[in-house]
């Protein structure tokens, strides 16, 4: 047991860090800024049927229409099992009709999300579908007795129409784990249709932060979940199995959970990362791939120039791998390694990335060295990069460096806030970007931020301050001299 969770709750986001060895080596941020669409189901309208296609662009309310094909339908899939012939998506869609919809991939550059209507509830031991109709076990549980036994006690529990899906993590569960987990994923999937709004509307946020966490642990492997927050405290004791619910721990919301592993985060979000033997490596985005530099830097030891790149090399090799879970960088991933000696120092290099590697849960596939001396891998894209959403190219040196987003700006205020605890009255000086973000659907993101610091807090909106800090804390006291103050404001004005 060496994996610790640490979790923390702010006005603006939650966020994880699962830590391996006094590691980070993975990191999740949930928040209103960042759009996270995996999982989430809505209430949606068909915009246009592309016969020839046999696909339907859906309408569910973001910036751009969802991708439905028809075998994602439920009706196509019923009479696939009824044997009957195919039918055009037409057949099944119009334009206009409205239909519950599930998102199974981000939307990708100029690509809207992909769909589904088959829905799905992921759980730890399960994964509960509203209208699966069967029970179906995971092909990882291969004993064909224990398969036989599971279907047999758990259809009983399932009401008309209901399905689930076993996971590897509920072969070991009892049934009355499995019952309690069904019963929960069915009161969650029925509280969502109480929801009523205009159409398209969102009625289930997916696969939350918690939710992904607690699908994952097994006993094994957690050694304690640190939480700072009480109703993510009792949320994760609810959804965790009974074996594992005692390793939670709640500590004071003033207690920062993050202090062991702040400076690891920073590092995730720099272009440039030193390493201990004093080589560096040098991380570049572009459109199609990433780019990951070794250099020798500050290598002082006394080694001929072959024993120094497999040195360096070797240490990179570990990093790079922690870095690419710890930033959730996907698709194609060019190394570039200092030059080796001969092909047989390059195969101890690929089977140490492929070592590492193997404690990563998302797939990257090693394709091996180019004929550059490269090592090419790929790796499969589940989210967002960490980044995304909080970093964009810098608009003065078009794109070869990044800074902070608006949203970036916003976390970077708040945990600046964090030093003003226990203040009456706080007055920040901002640009009107930075303020709109407090002050959107009436005024919701900048209570919740009062609330979390026990303060009332003024945005005053200026334009003097550097774009690489937008925004500046020009007032922190008690609550009349804050009036004074705000009216002096208005006065220079």
């Amino acid at each position: 047991m060496t994996k610790t969770i640490l979790m923390k709750q702010t006005a603006l986001k939650r966020e994880a860090v699962l830590v391996d060895q006094e590691k980070a080596v993975e990191w999740t941020i949930e928040s209103e800024f960042i759009p996270h669409l995996i999982g989430s189901v809505y209430k949606a309208k068909v915009e246009k049927v592309i016969p020839n296609m046999q696909a339907a662009f859906i309408d569910i309310g973001s910036d751009k229409n969802g991708f439905l094909h028809r075998d994602e339908l439920y009706a196509f899939q019923k009479d696939q099992r009824e044997g009957k012939d195919e039918l055009s998506i037409a057949q099944y869609l119009k334009a206009g009709t409205e239909l519950i919809v599930q998102v199974t991939k981000e939307s990708d550059g100029t690509k809207g999300p992909r769909l589904t209507e088959i829905i799905s509830l992921p759980g730890h031991g399960i994964v509960y579908l509203p209208a699966g109709q069967e029970v179906s076990i995971s092909k990882k549980i291969d004993d064909e007795i224990k398969r036989q036994e599971l279907n047999e006690k758990i259809s009983p529990l399932l009401k008309e129409g209901e399905g689930v899906i076993v996971r590897t993590q509920g072969s070991g569960a009892s049934i009355d784990e499995i019952s309690e987990e069904l019963r929960f994923l069915r009161a969650l999937w029925q509280k969502t249709q109480t929801h009523q709004a205009q159409i398209p509307y969102r009625l289930y946020q997916g696969s939350s932060l918690i939710e992904q966490l607690v699908k994952r642990q097994s006993k094994e492997e957690l050694h304690e979940w640190v939480v700072d927050h009480y109703d993510d405290f009792k949320l994760v004791q609810q959804l965790l199995p009974a074996s594992l619910k005692d390793r939670v721990r709640l500590v004071p919301g003033n207690e920062d959970v993050f202090s062991t592993v702040e400076k690891q985060l920073d590092k995730a979000l720099r272009r440039h990362v030193w390493l201990k033997n004093g080589g560096y490596l040098i991380f570049d985005e572009t459109e199609a791939l990433t780019v990951v530099d070794i250099n020798s830097g500050k290598y002082k030891k006394k080694k001929d120039k072959f024993a120094m790149a497999i040195e360096v090399n070797q240490e990179a090799a570990i990093e790079i791998c922690r870095q690419l879970r710890l930033r959730n960088y996907s698709g194609m991933i060019l190394i570039d390694f200092i030059e080796m000696e001969n092909e047989r120092a390059q195969k101890r290099i690929v089977t140490l990335v492929e070592k590492e590697l193997e404690q990563d849960l998302v797939k990257t596939s090693v394709k091996g060295f180019t004929k550059l001396g490269m090592l090419e891998l790929t790796r499969k894209k589940t989210a967002r990069p960490i980044a995304e959403g909080m970093q964009e190219p810098c608009p003065t040196c078009h794109g070869s460096g990044r800074v902070l987003t608006d949203f970036g700006h916003a976390f970077q205020l708040e945990n600046e806030l964090v030093g003003y605890r226990g203040e009456a009255c706080i007055i920040i000086g901002a640009h009107s970007s930075i303020r709109e973000l407090f002050y959107e659907n009436d005024e919701a993101v900048l209570k919740r931020l009062e609330a979390w610091m026990d303060a009332r807090i003024y945005f005053v909106e200026t334009h003097s301050l550097s774009s690489r800090k937008p925004y500046e804390v020009m007032f922190h006291g008690d609550y009349e001299s804050a009036k004074q103050r705000l009216k002096s404001l208005a006065i220079s004005d």
